[in-house]
């Protein structure tokens, strides 16, 4: 009966830990990695159309309604997001013209959703800037 306590005393004690300096003293700071900056409005997701305003106005309805079809026929409810694309470079007066400029291109390619035949409510228009392109595009999204 002895053994079987000073086993059970042996298996109770085995699981303790011995008290020290170490185990009162702080544990060290962790580093800490500074983060990374995110691009201003940056967006993950890939766009379903890139039009590009580079020079004369671009032929792209016939492209946009294919993507549309495409999109309309995997989901009926889908939401288009259209957003005018500027360069962030330069002074703010002219980021804001370039800005205006395109938002009426991304309006031109809202209604040309909207001809096809998308309702109104489903298509939501946005500008945005992005330093890493050089001329003003108009990007379609879907959610």
């Amino acid at each position: 009966m002895v053994t079987v306590m000073v086993l059970a005393a042996g298996l109770a004690l085995s699981g303790c830990k011995l008290i020290d300096q170490t185990t009162f003293a702080p544990a060290p700071e962790a580093a800490t990695v500074p983060p990374r900056p995110a691009l201003p409005h940056a967006d993950p997701r890939t766009p379903l159309v890139v039009i590009g305003f580079t020079g004369p106005a671009p032929e792209y309805r016939q492209m946009l309604g294919y993507a549309v079809h495409a999109a309309e026929a995997r989901d009926a409810a889908v939401q288009y997001d259209v957003f005018a694309v500027v360069p962030a470079k330069g002074d703010p007066a002219s980021q804001a013209k370039a800005a205006g400029d395109a938002q009426g291109d991304a309006i031109d390619v809202m209604k040309a959703i909207i001809a096809m035949g998308v309702p109104a409510a489903r298509v939501h228009l946005g500008v945005r800037s992005d330093p890493a392109i050089d001329s003003t595009e108009v990007r379609v999204y879907v959610r």
